[in-house]
């Protein structure tokens, strides 16, 4: 078991743009605003301090004062949860430059378990959680032009019923046949799985399973592409899209209804036909569950 001293959370991602908007995205308020969190009173300079709430609700007060800067490479702050706990942290963002169009940031949080008298929401495992939602998933999103859409359905039908007609491999073909003939997949559906999802030829891509509750959550990552029903190494096409999600949760309205939400990360490219025909694939859904 990991010693509860002296821990550190750390998160790297290589970025598709400069290491100078990489820079701008995450110190820039107009920019880390619509990613991060709104942050008005935000500060680089050192020896000042700035406040911020994770959401409307005004729950979880952060109070963090500048620690260090180094312009276009390096910004260093305290990290403090007062309402609910004595403890301090620090969090350093570290901004490296690969070339002229690629970047990487590493972030790391040391000090998180200081704040163990502040409850379970606030272990190790939930910051490192957290923090790789933050930067492999909104930053990565915001910087490469990565939507999240949202999509709901309400079914008249159990959760289970619902459930099994998404992931049975037979009704799978069905619902999924507006997005191709032919649509398929492969693999067990559980707790870090790998699943490949397949055309007919064998193209299509892989896929992690991050989270999975029976019957109510399934959270996928998205990896890599397939070509003849192999796993292919991380290209230029693939680099720019792997790590998005694609969650499915199912939310008991009462005993015979079921809410299907759906929340996929989709590039530029591929908006409109996801807009087109994902809400065809959940009416599918909704028949198939309600027969």
């Amino acid at each position: 078991m990991e010693s509860m001293k002296n821990v550190a959370i750390k998160t790297t991602m290589e970025f598709d743009v400069s290491a100078r908007d990489l820079w701008e995205a995450i110190t820039d308020p107009s920019h880390f605003k619509k990613w991060y969190f709104h942050i008005h009173h935000f500060t680089t300079k050192v020896g000042e301090s700035f406040d911020f709430y994770e959401s409307e609700a005004r729950k979880y007060l952060h109070h963090c004062t500048v620690l260090e800067l180094e312009e276009g490479k390096k910004f260093v702050h305290s990290w403090e949860h007062p309402e609910q706990s004595e403890g301090s942290s620090i969090v350093t963002w570290l901004v490296e430059s690969i070339d002229s169009n690629h970047s990487k940031l590493t972030l790391t949080h040391e000090g998180v378990e200081s704040f163990s008298d502040a409850g379970p929401n606030f272990t190790p495992e939930n910051f490192q959680m957290g923090w790789d939602a933050i930067i492999k998933n909104s930053l990565r999103n915001y910087l490469h032009l990565i939507d999240k859409l949202h999509f709901s359905i309400n079914i008249n039908a159990t959760k289970e019923k619902v459930w099994e007609v998404l992931w049975n491999k037979e009704s799978y073909k069905i619902w999924t046949a507006p997005f191709g003939e032919g649509s398929h997949y492969k693999g067990d559906l559980a707790p870090n799985a790998r699943v490949h999802f397949l055309t007919p030829n064998g193209s299509g891509m892989y896929s992690d399973v991050m989270f999975y509750k029976e019957h109510s959550l399934i959270v996928f990552r998205h990896v890599g592409g397939m070509k003849d029903c192999e796993e292919q190494e991380i290209d230029n096409e693939s680099r720019h899209w792997t790590g998005c999600f694609e969650v499915y949760r199912l939310v008991e309205i009462n005993a015979n209804t079921t809410e299907l939400e759906v929340e996929v990360d989709v590039t530029n490219a591929h908006i409109e036909f996801m807009k087109k025909k994902f809400p065809i694939s959940l009416e599918k859904v909704k028949e198939l569950s309600e027969k």
